[in-house]
């Protein structure tokens, strides 16, 4: 049914694309943070990313009493912004490594310890420099149409799952005999623009590039999978019997509130609403910061003057949606912005 509604529409070979298109299970990748371990979906989705700018921050021991201070909290925001500059520079790692080989391993480097020192040491008082210094220097951005679900079971199995349609209502394309929004996927490919990696601080990244595209550009494949910036994750401690299962929605935004809504609960102490429900910032591809509109204004001067540029963001909804548990109590948080519940069975 979905074929021929699809067909109906004018597309030609829509069969033989349904049919050579199947699912991968792969092992997530696995990062210590901590008391915590994080798993999350390795390239083309966003995990390695949010690897990499957790683990860089955990090398600053950020905690409640080092941001107690509103010096401390400029100061804690001025290094997520660095890590965060830093971290859309690496964002071309996040190509199908099963359609471009040379990027087999290239995601796996930013889960390096090595890779996180140096770009810790690369961080320093200011945000005024170069774009280069952090090799942003291309637009790469993402839709909106995501959601997401975590979900804890009473066996303690857990399960966190993001799906997109890429923008709002997809390709407005309809089946209405199985009620499927059809996506556009595809706009990611083909509007990708060229990412640079010569001043990448990896000695592995040099060379990456596909030799012959025009401009460094990733030209796209047969059966090719977009990059997301989905991080549907799971955090799990040993010691302490806690387990903290999240994600979220918001196209480009998602890496960066989730990121924060794991900073706020896991080093900063808040309780699992608090950490989702705090304001967020998040960096653009020009480097320049973009504030939720509730977020500190103490906090947005100190990081003024430290030279961090900022700009205003036309729409800003980022959703995080998580379930913790600790011992024997669980939480579940379904984030306000979007008006949403969280339920138990």
């Amino acid at each position: 049914m979905l074929v021929e509604d699809i067909a109906k529409e004018g597309p030609e070979g829509v069969l033989e694309d349904r049919t050579g298109c199947q699912p991968e299970v792969v092992d997530a990748l696995e990062v210590p943070l901590g008391d915590y371990t994080l798993y999350s979906p390795p390239p083309p989705a966003g995990g390695a990313i949010l690897s990499f700018i957790l683990n860089v921050l955990r090398g600053f021991n950020f905690s409640a009493e080092s941001v107690a201070r509103p010096e401390g909290r400029v100061n804690m925001y001025h290094h997520l912004v660095e890590t965060l500059k830093f971290a859309r520079g690496q964002r071309w790692r996040l190509g199908d490594p099963r359609s471009h080989p040379k990027l087999q391993n290239a995601s796996r480097d930013l889960l390096e310890e090595t890779l996180a020192q140096l770009i810790r040491q690369q961080i320093d008082g200011r945000g005024d420099h170069q774009l280069s210094h952090y090799s942003l220097a291309d637009a790469w951005g993402h839709g909106t149409g995501t959601s997401h679900v975590s979900v804890l079971g009473e066996d303690g199995s857990a399960v966190a799952a993001t799906s997109t349609i890429n923008t709002p209502f997809g390709a407005m394309v309809y089946s209405p005999r199985t009620g499927i929004i059809l996506n556009n996927e595809l706009l990611d490919l083909c509007e990708r623009c060229p990412r640079g990696s010569g001043t990448t601080p990896s000695p592995a990244v040099n060379g990456d590039r596909v030799s012959g595209a025009p401009g460094g550009c990733w030209p796209p494949v047969p059966g090719e999978r977009s990059p997301s910036s989905m991080v549907p994750s799971i955090l799990i401690s040993k010691a302490q019997g806690s387990k903290l299962v999240i994600g979220g929605a918001g196209g480009e935004l998602i890496i960066s509130a989730v990121a924060q809504a794991i900073m706020n609960k896991l080093w900063l102490g808040f309780d699992l609403r608090a950490a989702i429900a705090a304001p967020i910032l998040h960096v653009n591809s020009k480097g320049r910061v973009e504030y939720e509109p509730s977020f500190s204004q103490e906090v947005q001067r100190g990081l003024q003057d430290r030279g961090q540029n900022q700009t205003q963001r036309p729409f800003f909804l980022n959703v995080v949606q998580a379930v913790s548990q600790e011992g024997a109590c669980v939480y579940a948080v379904s984030d306000l912005r979007k008006g949403g519940e969280a339920a138990g069975y």
